[in-house]
């Protein structure tokens, strides 16, 4: 009997620990696809491959039985593309997040990602906080029932490390910040000014004028990203709108760098969090500046909740358990 192909299409190089969650609950093998989508890919680069990758890939590929797609924008439009052509191959799409937009652009991405989410082909739709399932059943409602809350999952070694790499030795202690997404930078610097401690961010559409304790960083990606958490005495997570689903990756990356992660106590994030336990959650600068003096006063506790957070992390956050958990939900 011939089996035709189910493939994953990846924005970053596939991951062998989910392929193989993915076969043990499916029972099928997974081929991948890939092409780099991540954020050291300039934007307009993105935004073609975006548009072009999943259509070369119905071009080019016969027999799709189904299709993962672990960017969402391949999915939605490898989906849009199949129902303006009038084929039916299912797609599940994985890390969905849509911030609803004014003006035309706005206007035309919505009737975009719409169309595609409430064909026949989309099945499911995951998305990394409880939260969001009502959120974007509300905003979408012709597809209110395709969307599934799953924990996201991470590798359980960074791609970069070393088996041999140690923590990086600092001049003085230091906090460390990533991301772009929906973060509010400002009452984290302002306790990072009171505490007298410096903070680095990887961010590099931030600023850190008038702040002396505050450094950006350029270009920080990959093994560079790598070196600085597990450098850093504390690892920050400041989001900002409770709306918008943010920072999972940032709390994840730090429980599994071992450093102890502060973040800000938001929806997205409590899913993943035992307070007081793997992280602390605080609120505003004085909050910040709290959970800063109290972790750096006390490296017994710091090292406690960095190596509590990892063993959570190992426990329940893996590429390997998300895997399992797509494959489960997208079983008929």
């Amino acid at each position: 009997m011939n089996v035709m192909p189910r493939y994953v299409l990846f924005d970053c190089p596939p991951d062998d620990d989910f392929i193989s969650g993915l076969k043990q609950s499916t029972g099928h093998r997974w081929h991948t696809r890939y092409a780099d989508g991540r954020a050291s890919v300039s934007k307009p680069l993105r935004l073609v491959r975006y548009f072009l990758f999943p259509l070369r890939f119905l071009l080019t590929t016969p027999g799709v039985e189904e299709i993962v797609a672990w960017q969402q924008f391949y999915g939605i439009l490898a989906a849009a593309y199949l129902r303006l052509a009038r084929r039916k191959i299912p797609v599940h799409i994985l890390t969905f997040i849509y911030k609803p937009k004014g003006g035309l652009a706005g206007k035309l991405m919505y009737r975009l990602v719409n169309y595609a989410l409430s064909g026949r082909n989309v099945g499911r739709v995951v998305v990394y906080s409880p939260d969001e399932v009502d959120t974007y059943s509300r905003l979408f409602p012709e597809a209110a029932s395709k969307f599934a809350y799953l924990p996201l999952g991470i590798p359980s070694r960074p791609e970069d490390e070393e088996e041999d790499a140690g923590v990086p030795a600092a001049a003085s202690p230091y906090v460390f910040a990533a991301g772009r997404s929906n973060r509010d930078y400002a009452p984290l610097k302002e306790a990072a000014e009171r505490v007298g401690v410096d903070l680095r961010i990887a961010c590099p559409e931030e600023s850190a004028e008038g702040f002396s304790r505050t450094t950006v960083l350029a270009d920080c990606f990959g093994a560079r990203m790598e070196r600085e958490l597990r450098g850093a005495a504390i690892v920050a997570v400041p989001l900002a709108s409770a709306a918008v689903s943010s920072g999972q990756l940032a709390l994840l990356q730090g429980m599994r760098a071992g450093r102890p992660v502060v973040a800000t106590d938001h929806p997205s994030l409590r899913p993943y969090v035992k307070p007081g336990e793997t992280a602390l959650l605080v609120s505003g600068a004085d909050g910040w500046e709290a959970a800063l003096r109290r972790l750096l006063a006390d490296p017994a506790e710091a090292r406690r909740l960095g190596a509590a957070g990892r063993r959570h992390l190992l426990d329940r956050f893996t590429l390997l358990q998300l895997g399992r958990s797509v494959g489960t939900l997208i079983a008929p």
